[in-house]
């Protein structure tokens, strides 16, 4: 039996489909596309910049010491208002996407009734969380509750896609047995599945949190969310501010990295108890 061969004389570990060579014409068409945007299309004023003024920017953006305490109080305080927001999100769009995930189950619903939930999901998620809070603050104001509100569209979308598979995983001959011996619907569910589950379930919602965290501090600035940190680090930086902006900026990222800790230790607990 002849072996395929490559240019390089190294064996073919398998035939190119119709698929590879789409995903190949679509990474070259994006680097291209990328390189001529970059470096041909943008105007770079390099003669505007000054390396003195950012070495002294930089000098002040470290400055902590320079943040007045009262300052450093009010931005925990706002660090504190923008982490509530995200869980608060996270906990709408779980408790909520639990139910639809249910129902968007293959193994737990009619077939149709799984399309049509996981269709509404996928426009939902199609449209960026950003996007769905202008539409709130548009129709009822801007304020902390239309923010939650948009966001909690994107994490109920992200809830019903991710719950739906995890509910598809269970085991199907133990929800056969269950049917056998006459349980319903709710005793399969709350007997079986969410237990079978719920350890996905939880680094789902830990992975979310970190999502939304992080959403919640870029929609401060981009939409003027009153009360958020990334609110005040805008303002901050057109006030020229550095220092206060440095810190903030440090507190997001040692709150970000510590949610991150717990997000892989959940995901590994996850990987461990399903073996």
């Amino acid at each position: 039996m002849r072996v395929a061969r490559n240019v390089f004389g190294k064996p073919k570990l398998k035939e190119r489909t119709t698929s590879d060579i789409l995903i190949r014409l679509l990474v070259i068409t994006f680097l291209a596309v990328s390189a001529y945007t970059l470096f041909i299309r943008m105007e770079y004023k390099w003669d505007l910049f000054s390396a003195q003024t950012g070495l002294k920017f930089l000098a002040r953006f470290i400055r902590f010491d320079q943040v007045p305490p009262k300052m450093m109080l009010d931005m925990v305080g706002r660090l504190l208002n923008t982490i509530i927001l995200g869980v608060l999100t996270t906990l709408i769009g779980a408790f909520v996407g639990l139910v639809f995930g249910l129902l968007g189950a293959r193994n737990l619903t009619n077939p149709k009734v799984s399309n049509v939930v996981k269709g509404i999901a996928s426009f939902v998620r199609a449209v960026p969380t950003i996007i769905w809070v202008l539409i709130f603050v548009a129709g009822y104001g801007l304020t902390a509750t239309t923010a939650v509100v948009g966001m909690a569209f994107h994490s109920f979308a992200f809830f019903v896609k991710s719950y739906a598979e995890s509910f598809e995983e269970v085991d199907r001959g133990t929800i056969e047995a269950l049917k056998a011996t006459g349980a319903n619907w709710f005793q399969i569910v709350f007997g079986a599945v969410i237990p079978s589950a719920l350890t996905k379930l939880i680094s789902w919602i830990a992975l979310r949190s970190e999502i939304n965290f992080t959403v919640a501090v870029v929609i401060g600035p981009a939409v003027g969310v009153p009360g958020t940190i990334g609110t005040m680090i805008n303002n901050a930086a057109r006030a020229g501010n550095y220092e206060v902006q440095g810190f903030g900026i440090i507190l997001v990222f040692i709150t970000a990295f510590l949610m991150e800790i717990v997000v892989t230790r959940l995901r590994q607990n996850s990987i461990v108890s399903n073996h």
